[in-house]
C-alpha cells in the first residue's frame, strides 16, 4: 500500500513540475523577448586600432564611448606582408622536408602477402615460385625455411584490397593460396599496380 501511495504521489509531484506555465506578456514593443530590454552601450569598452592615443602632456586619452545613436566604424583587415607570409612559407617546407627524409627512410610496414606454399619439400616450393614468376612477374617472392618447413610468399602489398584482388588471381592457379598479414617492403608495394 506505501508503495502504490508514494509510486502515485512521485507521478503527481512530476506532472505538476512538468506542467507548462504562461509566459509574462509582452509589452507590445518590437525587439523586446519578452518584455526584457536593457541598454548595455554604456558598459561595452571601447576600442581603437593602433593602441591607445597619448595626449601631448604624455597621459593617455580616454576613448569616447560610443552612443546608442552613432554606428562603430568598420574594422580594418590586416593582411599579412609579403616579407611575414615568405617566413611563414620558409618553415612549413623547413618540416615538410623533414617530414619527407623521414618517410623515405622507413623501409619496412605493415602490409599483406600471399602464402602460396607451406610444406616440407624444396623441389614443390621452388615449382610453385617458377608458376607465380611465369604469371605474376611483378610480385617480388619471399622464400623463407624453418627447419623443416618451408614457405613461400608473394607480393608487397600496403593495402588489403590489392592483396585480395592478387589473392583471386592467384587462388585459381594454387588453391593453397591464402592471405596472411606481413611486413612489406615500402618501395616494392609502390611498384605494384
Amino acid at each position: 500500500m506505501k508503495a502504490t501511495s508514494f509510486l502515485i504521489f512521485s507521478g503527481l509531484f512530476w506532472l505538476a513540475a512538468c506542467a507548462r506555465k504562461p509566459l509574462p506578456a509582452s509589452s507590445g514593443r518590437s525587439g523586446d523577448l519578452n518584455g526584457y530590454t536593457e541598454d548595455l552601450s554604456v558598459a561595452r569598452p571601447a576600442y581603437t586600432l593602433g593602441g591607445p592615443k597619448t595626449t601631448p602632456a604624455g597621459k593617455a586619452a580616454v576613448a569616447p564611448t560610443a552612443s546608442p545613436s552613432t554606428a562603430p566604424e568598420p574594422r580594418k583587415i590586416t593582411t599579412i606582408g609579403s616579407a611575414e607570409a615568405m617566413h611563414i612559407n620558409r618553415k612549413v617546407d623547413e618540416q615538410l622536408t623533414i617530414i619527407g627524409e623521414k618517410n623515405r627512410s622507413i623501409r619496412y610496414a605493415p602490409g599483406f602477402r600471399i602464402q602460396i606454399y607451406v610444406g616440407n619439400e624444396r623441389l614443390q616450393a621452388e615449382n610453385a615460385k617458377l608458376q607465380i614468376n611465369q604469371n605474376f612477374p611483378e610480385l617480388a617472392p619471399y622464400l623463407s625455411y624453418n627447419q623443416p618447413t618451408y614457405k613461400l610468399k608473394v607480393g608487397d602489398f600496403m593495402r588489403r584490397t590489392d592483396a585480395e584482388r592478387y589473392h583471386n588471381q592467384i587462388k585459381q592457379l594454387l588453391s593453397s593460396a591464402m592471405l596472411v598479414a606481413d611486413k612489406v617492403d615500402v618501395r616494392r608495394s609502390l611498384s605494384i599496380k
